[in-house]
């Protein structure tokens, strides 16, 4: 390797933050991306192959394990090291020795997604697209924790909690003999917001030649 593609992967290896007691999840995001840049990840992905069968193969799966093991150990503090038993020999087992110290409580993660679905709503200066997508992101999370919200459920429950500049569309979706998917509740609501915003520019443009006017006039009469 030479020295500029040395630095390329020093470079890549960097940019995986130092595991603490709290980045678990970001240090394995940022580690699979690298690994899967620098083309790293197969022993993550596949079994070893037959040596006897698979010459190559073997030398490219050998030479992604031997790295993989690397680079997780120089992004774990030394005072970590010892999470993972001596006699792990695959990158695969290294990480999951990893995993199980943070591993969370799924009783837990399911109550605190729920309270976050259940009780946001739609901030003052949040877009309306914006607000939908995460309270997508949260109904998603809850399918993974074992809590399936079926997709059109999910857009009536956020046409629901949607503030009073949105009372005109919950009566049109209540007298529709259709149901509604999120990607269509996102559409319809983003034309009620730029109508909304046109409507506000349009007063905005009102009172300002008002003033201008009372303020004309005031300068004629003097």
């Amino acid at each position: 390797m030479n020295v500029l593609g040395f630095s390329s992967c020093f470079s890549n290896v960097e940019s995986i933050p130092m595991l603490n007691g709290s980045n678990f999840a970001e240090w394995k995001e940022q580690l699979l991306l690298v690994l899967a840049l620098m083309d790293l990840d197969i022993s993550l992905r596949e079994e070893r192959p037959d040596a006897l069968k698979y010459i190559d193969e073997t030398k490219r799966w050998d030479r992604s394990n031997r790295m993989s093991i690397m680079i997780m150990r120089i992004r774990i503090p030394q005072k970590f090291r010892g999470i993972v038993p001596e006699d792990v020999t695959t990158a695969k087992e290294y990480l999951t020795a990893v995993e199980k110290c943070f591993k969370k409580n799924e009783r837990t993660d399911t109550w605190m997604v729920t309270a976050e679905f259940s009780s946001r709503r739609k901030k003052a200066n949040e877009s309306v697209r914006e607000y939908i997508m995460i309270q997508m992101s949260n109904a998603a999370k809850l399918k993974k924790l074992g809590m399936h919200i079926p997709d059109n459920v999910v857009a009536e429950l956020l046409l629901d909690t949607l503030p009073s500049e949105y009372d005109q569309l919950k009566k049109t979706y209540s007298i529709l003999d259709e149901k509604w998917s999120t990607h269509d509740l996102i559409s319809h609501c983003v034309q009620v917001e730029e109508s909304l915003k046109l409507e506000k520019k349009k007063h905005e443009l009102v009172a300002g030649k008002a003033i201008c006017d009372k303020k004309r006039k005031y300068n004629d009469e003097c």
